[in-house]
């Protein structure tokens, strides 16, 4: 194939994921404030239903903090703290109620170390480590290849260890999106359980976080560009 060939298709796919990044940052932004608009059964706010939960899940080292960023919820295990924006704290929307419930199911799934988040939490602390050396042993790798410096060997190792390392912090973004799926189920179960939502607002629920599933795929295809950059809930 064509070497400008293969340059516009590398191109119009870079092009393509971009696309998808804004517009589902834009749809998840949408949607959460259309439903920061809309009430729920319980007329509870973010921060109410993060106490009571608190008991009704038996979360007694769960503690609580308050962040400026807009959807800069979070759960950190690292603190065993659950992160609240300011409007999902004193709102009693049904934004309110299904991030929080999301955040909690992270919470959760600390507690019990399911599969996932065990998993998550190990692939995590090695690329915290091994991403800061994708990018130099890259360059370096293809700096001594072409100038066959001190063999084609040497390079070639060097690029296929950073390829390896890049690899890994792709299976470690992969092994995020079921994992923010199950927090999702175990929220709009938790919900349902607890008897927080009309019929109605159940399933504006349940479109609110299948939306922001969406961008779970979308967070992935933006952090494949930025190695260094931090999750914030795992």
């Amino acid at each position: 194939m064509d070497k400008y060939k293969v340059i516009a298709i590398v191109a119009l796919i870079i092009v393509l994921l971009i696309i998808i990044v804004f517009t589902s940052k834009y749809r998840i932004i949408k949607t959460y404030e259309k439903y920061l608009k809309v009430g729920n059964k319980a007329n509870l706010s973010g921060k109410q239903i993060a106490f009571i939960s608190k008991q009704n899940l038996e979360l007694d080292d769960l503690e609580f903090a308050l962040t400026d960023v807009k959807l800069g919820d979070a759960y950190s295990p690292k603190y065993k703290t659950l992160i609240l924006s300011e409007d999902v704290c004193n709102s009693a929307s049904l934004s309110s109620m299904a991030i929080v419930c999301h955040e909690l199911g992270h919470a959760v799934q600390h507690k019990k170390q399911t599969p996932l988040f065990v998993m998550n939490q190990l692939t995590s602390k090695i690329t915290r480590f091994t991403n800061k050396f994708i990018i130099p042993l890259l360059v370096i790798g293809l700096f001594l290849f072409l100038l066959k410096y001190p063999n084609d060997s040497v390079g070639k190792i060097l690029m296929i260890v950073s390829g390896a390392l890049f690899g890994l912090h792709v299976i470690n973004l992969l092994i995020l999106i079921p994992l923010e799926y199950d927090a999702s189920r175990r929220a709009l179960k938790y919900i349902k359980e607890y008897n927080l939502v009309s019929p109605s607002e159940y399933r504006k629920s349940k479109k609110l976080l299948r939306t922001a599933a969406q961008t779970y795929i979308a967070g992935l295809l933006d952090s494949l560009f930025v190695f260094n950059k931090k999750r914030k809930k795992k």
